[in-house]
C-alpha cells in the first residue's frame, strides 16, 4: 500500500494517476476528497492524521509542504515504511527567510530520523494548473506594454517541469532506498531569467521590450514601505533571489531516477497543450 499526502496537489494527482496505471493499491490522503482519483482509497485529513492514515502502508509519500514532514514521520511510529518526501531548493538559498527555513528543517527532521527513503528537491516548477510561477510571467507580459526585469535579468534559473517531477515521485515510490538521501529535481541546463522570458513572449507570440529595475532601490523602498506599515504585492526577499543562480546538475536525477528532464521549450509547449486557454 502506498499513502499519499497533499495527494489533491498537482503532482500529487499526476504521481497517483501513474501509480494507479502501474497497478499499485493507493491510500490518498487529503481535505479535498472530490478532486481524487476515484481508483483510490480516500482519507479525509492531513499530516495531523498520519498515525492512522499510514497504517499497513509500505512506502509513504508527501507532496504536502515541507513543514507538515515531523507530524508525517511521528505518526509512522515503528513503521518500516520508505517515504519519498517533496521539499525545494529553496532550503540552498542564502537569502534568510522563513519558507526557506522550513525545507531546511524538514530535511534535517528527515536525516536524522532513521528512515529509509528520498527527499526530492525541485527547481522552480512550472505547468499544471496551480503553478504561479509562469502564469505570473505570462499575465505580465500580456498586461503590459514593457516587462520589468529585476536587475539584468542575467541570473540563471532552471526551471523543471511539473511531470517531470511526477515521474521522479513515482520512480522514488517504487525502488528500494537504504538510508536517507536528497536529491535535487531540475531542468536539463540552467538559463538566464531574460532568456526564459523571451521564450515565453514567442508561445505568446507578443513582443515586449524588457525594462531592467535596479534591485539595490527596489528592495530598499520594499523594506521601507513594510516598516511603516504598506503591505506590498511583492516580498523583497523576492528581488534579492534575483540576485543568486540557480544551478544543478540533472545528473542524479537521471541515474537514480531514470528521469530526463525535458527541455525548457518542449515543457512550454506541453503547458500550452495542456493549458492553453488559461494562459
Amino acid at each position: 500500500m502506498i499513502v499519499m499526502f497533499g495527494a489533491s496537489s498537482d503532482i500529487g494527482r499526476r504521481a497517483t494517476a501513474h501509480l494507479l496505471d502501474a497497478g499499485f493499491a493507493m491510500r490518498l490522503v487529503s481535505r479535498n476528497p472530490d478532486e481524487l482519483d476515484p481508483r483510490a482509497e480516500h482519507v479525509m485529513g492531513g499530516a495531523s492524521d498520519a498515525g492512522t492514515a499510514t497504517a499497513g502502508a509500505s512506502v509513504v509519500i508527501s507532496c504536502a509542504h515541507a513543514r507538515h514532514t515531523q507530524q508525517i514521520l511521528d505518526g509512522l511510529g515503528a513503521s518500516p515504511a520508505s517515504v519519498v518526501l517533496v521539499g525545494s531548493t529553496w532550503r540552498y538559498s542564502k537569502v534568510y527567510e522563513p519558507a526557506g527555513q522550513e525545507v531546511v528543517k524538514a530535511e534535517t527532521v528527515f536525516a536524522t530520523s532513521g528512515r529509509n527513503g528520498v527527499m526530492l528537491h525541485p527547481t522552480m516548477i512550472y505547468g499544471g494548473i496551480q503553478e504561479n510561477n509562469l502564469r505570473r510571467l505570462f499575465a505580465t507580459i500580456r498586461r503590459w506594454p514593457v516587462l520589468p526585469v529585476p536587475g539584468s535579468g542575467s541570473n540563471l534559473v532552471q526551471p523543471v517541469f511539473v511531470e517531470d517531477v511526477s515521474l521522479c515521485i513515482v520512480a522514488a515510490a517504487t525502488r528500494v532506498w537504504k538510508g536517507a538521501h536528497v536529491v535535487p529535481l531540475c531542468g536539463p541546463v540552467p538559463m538566464r531569467w531574460r532568456d526564459m522570458a523571451e521564450q515565453c513572449m514567442t508561445v505568446l507570440g507578443l513582443r515586449r521590450p524588457m525594462l531592467p529595475i535596479p534591485l539595490a532601490p527596489a528592495i530598499t523602498m520594499l523594506e521601507l514601505a513594510r516598516k511603516v506599515g504598506i503591505r506590498t504585492p511583492l516580498d523583497p526577499n523576492v528581488l534579492r533571489r534575483f540576485q543568486e543562480d540557480v544551478t544543478f546538475s540533472p545528473q542524479q536525477m537521471m541515474d537514480e531516477l531514470g528521469v530526463t528532464p525535458r527541455d525548457f521549450a518542449t515543457g512550454l509547449a506541453q503547458m500550452l497543450a495542456e493549458d492553453g486557454v488559461r494562459l
